[in-house]
């Protein structure tokens, strides 16, 4: 089968690609400019390229739900009969993961974490996930002769038509309303329709609003199967104890981010479902080494220099905890992603960010978005209002320039958009002074 996707750099697409690649299909795509996901797919004799070609011999284009149906290449196919379906559906019907993840927060994470179990464990996974991760050759996607391993994305509807084993649910916050015609209700169908595909499931104990069926394991810091407690939480690591039938576990992460400890305990969950013991989960744990921008240390000389995927405000207040009690005196250089995101959110990403000393807000990410009546200059104006120190910084300017804002011993970048990079450049021309 030949297939063609459109919107091919995502870290969604991408993964996709490369796991059609190794099942023998005929795979190219397209994309509007080159991302970090091409070296690896051009690697793997896929023919990705920037800009749109001509269509020849393609049975199926996948297009990302980010793209649209007058993209020059999806419109194309629709003229030439050839059939177009969106990622989320493409999944569905191709990937039947023995565990799915989902969830607002934490799914990337938890993706990677039962798949590195799972490794360590002699179960050689396939994992598909949303993010680079370190263990697997900073990839996307591992192939492997043992369970698929896969993140499945919360933020498209048709999530709910995927079939899984075993289904996690990280947590839920009503985030990517717009794909929901902004009815939370809406979302909560999807989700809920993912997770009683399942026989087996992970929720977190305050998730109430699905009838207990099958094997379900609860989450949760004081109540549920599987309790957790923090026990010491540092910058580069984490401790913690786990309860489960009246027995209690130690366990440690070697990774910043606290609240990366609850992601540990749903990968243990959904670890015990696939046979694994909780002490043997916990010990592949201790070498976890994490995903890319996930609280990364891009730089850890003086200045510290942290990249993190935080674009919600609840992840930019579970970031921020993890990070600021340790630092002195530290900058956050804050990136909104999706207009639609940032004038229902601005406010409560205010309210995230006032406990931060210093915060440099920068242009927003539009993700194929645009609003002419929405700009950062709300955001800006709420912190004034909370009394932080708040400087602009444009996208267009040299990033030398955030340093000269606020001297600082920590410079968190903050973002699901090109922060990334930003955050890399910056770290190298400080690092040369």
């Amino acid at each position: 089968m030949k297939i063609h996707f459109v919107g091919i750099g995502g870290m969604g697409l991408s993964a996709l690609a490369l796991y059609m690649k190794k099942l023998g299909h005929d795979v190219s795509g397209s994309d509007l400019s080159k991302s970090d996901a091409f070296d690896e797919l051009i690697e793997n004799d896929i023919q990705a390229y920037v800009g749109h070609r001509e269509l020849k011999d393609v049975d199926i284009v996948v297009r990302s739900s980010a793209v649209k149906e007058d993209d020059a290449e999806v419109s194309q196919a629709l003229k030439k009969g050839i059939e177009v379906m969106e990622r989320m559906e493409f999944f569905s019907r191709f990937v039947k993961p023995q565990v799915g993840v989902t969830g607002t927060d934490g799914k990337s994470s938890t993706t990677c974490m039962i798949a590195w179990i799972a490794l360590k464990n002699d179960f050689d996974p396939t994992l598909l996930c949303g993010a680079f991760s370190k263990g697997f050759d900073n990839s996307n996607f591992r192939s492997g002769k043992g369970p698929i391993i896969a993140e499945v994305d919360e933020s498209d509807p048709k999530m709910k038509n995927v079939i899984s084993q075993i289904s996690v649910l990280t947590n839920l916050r009503y985030d990517h309303l717009e794909r929901y015609g902004n009815d939370p209700a809406s979302q909560l169908d999807s989700i809920k329709n993912f997770l009683l595909h399942s026989a087996q499931m992970v929720i977190p104990s305050n998730f109430t609003e699905i009838e207990a069926r099958g094997k379900i394991l609860k989450i949760g810091k004081e109540d549920g199967d599987l309790r957790y407690e923090i026990v010491e939480s540092e910058f580069f690591s984490q401790k913690f104890k786990v309860k489960y039938n009246e027995k209690e576990f130690l366990g440690e992460l070697p990774i910043p981010g606290k609240y990366q400890v609850e992601n540990a305990i749903t990968a243990v969950g959904a670890a015990l479902l696939m046979g694994i013991p909780i002490e043997d989960s916990l010990n592949a744990l201790k070498s976890y080494p994490g995903v890319s921008r996930r609280l990364e240390i891009v730089s850890s000389q003086q200045p510290v220099v942290v990249n993190d995927y935080a674009h919600t405000p609840s992840e930019v207040v579970s970031s921020l905890n993890s990070v600021i009690p340790f630092f002195k005196n530290a900058t956050v250089v804050f990136e909104p992603h999706r207009y639609s995101r940032f004038e229902r959110e601005y406010r409560n990403f205010a309210r995230a960010l006032k406990n931060s000393k210093n915060v440099v807000v920068t242009d927003i990410f539009e993700a194929f978005e645009k609003k002419d009546n929405v700009n950062v200059e709300m955001l800006i104006d709420e912190l004034r209002k909370q009394n932080v120190n708040v400087k602009y910084w444009s996208k267009n300017d040299d990033v030398e320039k955030i340093a000269n804002f606020f001297n600082s011993d920590l410079y968190l970048f903050m973002g699901a958009g090109d922060i990334d990079s930003i955050a890399r450049e910056f770290a190298r021309k400080v690092m040369k002074k």
